[in-house]
């Protein structure tokens, strides 16, 4: 009767104490499971080079892409500049409509000033791939329009305790972001925007 116990307890190795290692399923699993981990991590490389593993995932329901919220990250940076004419017809010189802040450790759990940021960004990332398309009325744009009211919302502001100016102008300027070493590109210059006396434009 003990013997029939250990047997039970032992699973049935109760007579020989024998191992017979992983079932050859488990072993398959487990390679597959390597396979697939393996896959999936060449499959993130910056540099796409492994992308050709994704035409056996056509759906891209087996390998996950965790460069789906940045497939192509941004290598540089776009910065709005305007200049105004004032009420006695003088230029004033460029300057920035928009300053980029500083992010800050908290930045990371709260950071609305970012969205303005990135709203200024996607448009004019729009308007400059529509003057590559050959776009005849940019100005027409919805994009062109929320920019340049935009600009004037901020021309207003600077300007609010002095006369009204008669105008403005910006550009788009494209930077290599962090680093310094490059000249900036201006990739969009507006026409004169007059300017009435009226209530501010909402953006």
């Amino acid at each position: 009767m003990t013997g029939d116990i250990a047997e039970r307890v032992l699973g049935g190795k109760g007579r020989t104490g024998a191992h017979n290692g992983p079932a050859p399923s488990t072993l398959a699993i487990a390679a597959g499971l390597a396979g697939w981990l393996g896959v999936t991590v060449l499959s993130q490389h910056p540099e796409r080079l492994f992308d050709g593993l994704r035409r056996y995932d056509p759906v891209g329901a087996l390998i996950p892409n965790w460069r789906f919220f940045a497939p192509e990250p941004a290598q540089h940076d776009f910065h709005v500049l305007h200049r105004v004419m004032t009420a006695d017809g003088a230029s004033t010189e460029w300057r920035l409509t928009t300053q980029i802040a500083d992010r800050s450790w908290k930045d990371w759990i709260w950071f609305p000033s970012r969205r303005q940021e990135k709203g200024l960004f996607d448009i004019c990332s729009e308007l400059i791939t529509l003057m590559s398309m050959g776009e005849k009325d940019l100005a027409g744009t919805t994009g062109f329009q929320v920019l340049r009211n935009f600009v004037e919302s901020v021309v207003r502001a600077e300007r609010a305790d002095e006369d009204p100016p008669r105008g403005f102008q910006f550009v788009i300027a494209r930077y290599t972001g962090y680093a310094e070493d490059g000249d900036p590109e201006y990739l969009l210059v507006s026409a004169f925007v007059p300017l009435a006396s009226s209530a501010p434009a909402h953006v």
